[in-house]
C-alpha cells in the first residue's frame, strides 16, 4: 500500500520511500467516490514511471495515479497516510508485549541479533519484515531492523 506521511509529502511503499520532485496544486482528474475535482499535492519520479498524489476537493480522499515515463495514465491506486505519531524505532526500544502480539519468538530473536549485528537466521527476518506494516498500523511504530 502507498503512503504519505502527516505533515510532510514523503511517500513509501514497497520498502522505498520517495521524496517529491515538486510539490504543486493543479486539477489532475475526479474523484471515483464523489465525483469532485483531484487537485495534485506533489509529483514523484521513479525510474520507470512518474506518481502524483492527489486530494479530492470536495470528500477530502487521497488517491495516488501512477503513469509510465511517457504520462500515460497507469491506474489510480489507494493512499494511506501515516500519521504524526509513527515514529522509527529499533527493536530493542520496543517492549516485549508489542512485539508478541504480532511476531514469533523466533522472529523477534532473530530481529534483535540482527539490530546487534549478531549472526541470524535470514528467513526469520523475511517473516518478521512481512509483518511490519501490521505492527505499524497497531501501535504507530515504524521498526528499523
Amino acid at each position: 500500500m502507498y503512503k504519505i506521511e502527516k505533515g510532510s509529502h514523503l511517500l513509501s511503499f514497497d520498502d522505498t520511500r520517495l521524496e517529491p520532485v515538486r510539490v504543486d496544486e493543479c486539477m489532475v482528474g475526479f474523484c471515483q467516490s464523489c465525483e469532485g475535482e483531484l487537485v495534485s499535492l506533489a509529483y514523484y519520479r521513479t525510474q520507470d514511471e512518474w506518481m502524483v498524489t492527489a486530494q479530492c476537493r470536495d470528500c477530502h480522499e487521497k488517491v495516488l495515479i501512477r503513469y509510465d515515463s511517457s504520462w500515460c495514465w497507469l491506474g489510480d491506486f489507494e493512499l494511506g497516510e501515516v500519521g504524526p505519531s509513527s515514529r522509527v524505532v529499533g527493536i530493542s526500544s520496543l517492549s516485549r508485549e508489542q512485539l508478541d502480539a504480532v511476531f514469533t519468538p523466533a522472529e523477534i530473536r532473530d530481529m534483535i541479533a540482527c539490530e546487534k549485528g549478531e549472526p541470524y537466521t535470514r528467513q526469520n527476518l523475511y517473516r518478521a519484515r512481512s509483518k511490519y506494516e501490521k505492527f505499524e498500523k497497531l501501535f504507530g511504530v515504524r521498526i528499523d531492523v
